[in-house]
């Protein structure tokens, strides 16, 4: 058996696993862009109708085609991939740097696409999208580095009367006092 033989399954079958989670994906959101699903499904279909729907240019996805032009082609082709990715991020109302993951992880940012309810459909290049700037912008979550204060000495178990919150609680791992 020669080396092609015994490893042309493993590529086939990763192959067919990316499609159908990619396929799984642009099921959801051809739901969402108001067409039936199973079209995720079919082949060159599938990407004729995403190319309609976040485009408005059906036949776009015919240049891709391009990959079978020696060294040249992969350049195209990795451009026209990023430029339907540019068009989806914007249909779906995202920001314009998921273009990435749509050219790079494609499976994986259709899935989020299509399954997450924080995006919606708003038309070819995201046209009915009438959020403000602020709204389209991604979630960030600011951290503020604030100084730690010293702790005050605080009075006896006892003497408290207040349980004091979970902010203000200190644990002390090397002392053997527990605190009721």
């Amino acid at each position: 058996m020669t080396y092609a033989q015994e490893n042309a399954g493993s590529g086939s079958g990763a192959s067919t696993f990316w499609y159908v989670v990619m396929a799984i994906g642009l099921w959801k959101m051809f739901e969402k862009a108001g067409e039936p699903g199973w079209i995720g499904f079919i082949p060159f279909y599938n990407q004729y109708k995403l190319c309609e729907k976040v485009m408005n240019n059906p036949w776009y996805w015919l240049r891709l085609f391009t990959v079978v032009i020696p060294f040249v082609g992969i350049i195209l082709y990795l451009y026209f991939t990023f430029q339907i990715g540019k068009a989806t991020a914007k249909a779906y109302g995202q920001p314009e740097a998921w273009a990435w993951g749509y050219t790079f992880l494609t499976p994986v940012f259709y899935c989020i696409t299509g399954f997450s309810s924080q995006y919606s459909y708003y038309g070819p290049f995201g046209v009915g999208d009438t959020r403000t700037g602020d709204a389209r912008q991604a979630k960030t979550v600011d951290f503020e580095v604030v100084e730690k204060q010293p702790v005050k000495e605080a009075a006896p178990a006892a003497a408290r009367t207040t349980v004091p919150s979970e902010s203000e609680v200190e644990f002390d791992f090397h002392d053997d006092d527990i605190m009721e």
